[in-house]
């Protein structure tokens, strides 16, 4: 496989949203004959090999009522037109304990052939050689000349120790959004700072009608946002040479900020048990005016749950106090498990889903921003406003949980899996200073020995 410069993704994506996007290429009209007897003979071969069944276990990326449907019904395709020998059972898991549902499949030895969790789920198995080497899909995209349809460096993202262990599937952004009526109506402009979004926060706060000025979840399904507003603050996790750097200034900035805006009655009471639905629910009752969260839940607020874009926007990424201006990107890939029996086959079938599977994001109502560009340029669901609001806000405008590394990592996945986002909202909310720095400390302690274990 190429090696190709990786850069700041956020640069990345500006470049991307910049300019057309090449999406796959086409047989050329003369080849149309030869590439039909090819399809033909490539089904007639299928319809005698073998019969292959393959797990494909999934995540819940969309709502249930029409998410796991678009994924049956593709699935369905490619067992009828493409591989009739093969029989593929797809499983959609909740977002709640994934992280444990996948390690007690591996340590189990049942693990499925295909799957997608966590962002950086690919790189947490590879350590022990439990994800499979991915590297044919690519030769594949490289010889068809497809490459380009994934930013420059995302297939080399999920290059760990020369295997490649995952291929790129969608961009998760996290974000903010903010009742934009509701400044409006006070005169307010759009916070820029921590201190300004503190005193707007103060604004849309009216306790005597239990009206909030920021909610968001903390325990599960959170989206989190210590993470989110931490790697906007320079980096949460990392030093530059990949040691921990949990233990900083600007993680304690980020935990004060947030202690700031519950000491001034702007959080709900015993937020800190929260979960990501109890924040979403407060925020669609009109109880509060901004909700941190994920892209998703933005999409749903302005498509599903009566909010227009003239009311609800996302809020920019904030200026913090070391004068970064960014907002955490999640970047999630698919993965073939090296306990499969039917590699070849999974890694066919995973080659043929990353470009066929447009209706995920058309009738499945998939939250995120796929990898693929084309997909990006071609369906009409991106050129909508709210979809236009996060491309230029937050997308064009993002860096990686990973920052300032440019590609993941498998102690990234552990820092997911272990909760350290709500681990250190909740010493933000619920201790003092000398606390929360214990906390730090100790997180960052127990990091380090986790990178030089994984990394």
């Amino acid at each position: 496989m190429s090696k190709r410069n990786s850069i700041a993704l956020c640069l990345l994506l500006v470049v991307a949203m910049a300019f057309s996007i090449v999406g796959c290429s086409q047989p050329a009209a003369d080849d149309s004959a030869s590439s039909a007897s090819s399809s033909a003979a490539a089904s007639e071969s299928a319809e005698s090999a073998e019969p292959v069944s393959l797990e494909y276990w999934d995540m819940a990326w969309g709502p249930a009522e029409t998410f796991p449907a678009a994924a049956e019904g593709i699935i369905e395709k490619y067992t009828t037109e493409v591989a009739p020998n093969v029989s593929i059972n797809y499983t959609n898991l909740p977002w709640a304990n994934w992280f444990e549902t996948y390690s007690t499949a591996v340590a189990s030895n049942g693990a499925p052939d295909v799957a997608i969790g966590g962002g950086f789920m690919p790189f947490q198995f590879a350590v022990n050689n439990e994800a499979a080497d991915l590297s044919w899909i690519i030769e594949e995209w490289e010889k068809e000349g497809t490459t380009d349809d994934f930013l420059e460096g995302m297939l080399d993202y999920y290059v760990y120790n020369d295997k490649v262990v995952g291929v790129p599937f969608n961009y998760d952004p996290r974000t903010m959004y903010i009742r934009q009526d509701w400044l409006e109506e006070k005169g307010l402009s759009m916070p820029t700072t921590y201190d300004e979004f503190i005193e707007v926060a103060k604004a849309f706060t009216d306790k005597s009608t239990e009206i909030y000025g920021v909610v968001f979840g903390v325990t599960t399904n959170a989206a989190g946002p210590f993470m989110s507003m931490a790697t906007g603050n320079g980096g949460m996790l990392y030093n530059e040479d990949g040691t921990a750097n949990i233990n900083n200034e600007r993680n304690l900035q980020v935990m004060k900020l947030f202690r700031t805006l519950k000491d001034e009655g702007c959080l709900p009471d015993g937020i800190e048990g929260y979960a990501g639905e109890d924040a979403t629910k407060l925020f669609n009752a009109g109880k509060a005016g901004i909700c941190i969260k994920s892209c998703g839940d933005y999409k749903n607020a302005v498509t599903n749950d009566g909010f227009t874009t003239d009311q609800v926007c996302v809020l920019p990424p904030l200026k913090s106090p070391s004068g970064v201006q960014k907002q955490q990107l999640c970047i999630n890939g698919y993965m073939v498990f090296e306990q499969s029996e039917n590699k070849e086959e999974a890694m066919k079938f995973l080659k043929w889903y990353s470009e066929n599977s447009q209706d995920l994001w058309v009738s499945g109502g998939q939250d995120g921003y796929p990898a693929r560009l084309s997909f990006m340029d071609e369906l009409d669901e991106f050129q909508k406003d709210y979809r236009q609001d996060v491309i230029k806000n937050v997308l064009s405008n993002s860096i990686s949980l990973c920052y300032p590394l440019q590609a993941g990592v498998p102690s990234a996945s552990m820092a997911e899996g272990q909760k350290y986002d709500m681990q250190i909202m909740q010493a933000a909310l619920t201790m003092d200073e000398a606390g929360m720095k214990d906390t730090l400390e100790k997180l960052n302690t127990e990091f380090q020995q986790i990178i030089d274990e994984q990394d």
